[in-house]
């Protein structure tokens, strides 16, 4: 046998050997995840949610994809983005927004669903095991509504006349709490509705000519996305309304307080709960989870613009002032 036939069963009988290990070691496996926002691209505080996605080992251009579907503020959009979606397919749909969890748990019944809801009531009765196909996250928006008023009452002790402005499709339950909260503040509630984008301006012009005292905003996508938080505080400080609002990002933009969960634990928790079910979980088994993180916003600046002194006893505890 010549010296090249010799080098030649060796080569062979190498890759033989190294064959196995290489078979035992499969590609990793690339996984879809589909976002359904019935906002648009532009939406806030997207990072936190891919952040804790690649420290979990999901890593875009690696081993997950993203699929994202946009409605732009038209609800009417979501069922077929929904089933975009599911032709994908992808293993797992997340959404945000309470009314927005609601189409989609309408329409997406096998796909694993995720929800960052702020009143998880309206998909499940029982947190701890919400079965089907869906869990997720709540900020518990609806249920510190009354907590809300409280801090205006004491931000504001004269105030008895507080308008709420919301989505009543996006949660019903929280101008009734709100409201029967009311009585014992010696405050009186009214509503103005916001279903769609184009509610806003005639509805900011109906909050105008009423002239409360308080104005008390439920967050929902059109008060959220583009500008709007900066033109709802512009409207508020032309109108000398002092505004209370559930994210910081309202007061940032020129609103006088907030409280409310802080929006980067909601998405990272949303994320985590993805993995899991990427990992193998059922939505099913996963307890719907609360946020734990509260914060307390005031801009101080535009209490001064508005004339209004908050009592030092409240910016003491206030988690955060801006000056």
């Amino acid at each position: 046998m010549s010296r090249f036939q010799r080098r030649q069963i060796l080569i062979a009988a190498c890759a033989l050997l190294a064959a196995p290990f290489a078979l035992g070691q499969p590609a990793e496996r690339r996984v879809r995840i589909g976002i359904l926002s019935e906002g648009s691209e532009d939406a806030p505080l997207w990072l936190p949610f891919r952040d804790q996605l690649k420290k979990l080992g999901y890593v875009e251009g690696k081993n997950l994809v993203i699929e994202q579907r946009f409605a732009d503020c038209q609800y009417g959009r979501m069922p077929g983005l929904a089933t975009d979606l599911m032709q994908v397919p992808v293993d797992v749909i997340f959404t945000m927004g309470t009314r927005a969890a609601r189409i989609a748990a309408q329409a997406v019944k096998a796909v694993p669903l995720v929800v960052y809801s702020c009143d998880p009531f309206l998909h499940v009765k029982n947190l701890a095991r919400p079965g089907g196909n869906l869990t997720g996250v709540t900020c518990m928006t609806t249920e510190m509504m009354p907590k809300r008023l409280e801090l205006i009452h004491e931000a504001l002790p004269k105030v008895s006349r507080v308008m709420f402005l919301h989505d009543p499709e996006a949660a019903p339950n929280a101008f009734n709490l709100t409201e029967e909260a009311a009585p014992r503040l010696a405050m009186t509630m009214q509503a103005a509705h916001l279903t769609a984008e184009e509610d806003l301006l005639p509805q900011l012009a109906t909050v105008a000519k009423e002239h409360p005292e308080a104005l008390l905003v439920y967050p929902d996508v059109v008060l959220s996305s583009h500008s709007r938080p900066q033109q709802l505080a512009d409207f508020a400080i032309k109108a000398r309304l002092p505004t209370m609002h559930a994210f910081r990002f309202f007061v940032d933009a020129g609103g006088l307080m907030s409280y409310g969960a802080t929006t980067s634990e909601i998405y990272t928790t949303a994320a985590d709960q993805v993995a899991k079910i990427l990992g193998g979980a059922r939505p099913s088994e996963l307890p719907l989870r609360q946020a734990t993180r509260f914060e307390l916003v005031i801009n101080n600046r535009t209490a001064k613009a508005l004339g209004i002194t908050i009592p030092t006893s409240l910016l003491e505890r206030a988690d955060e002032v801006i000056e």
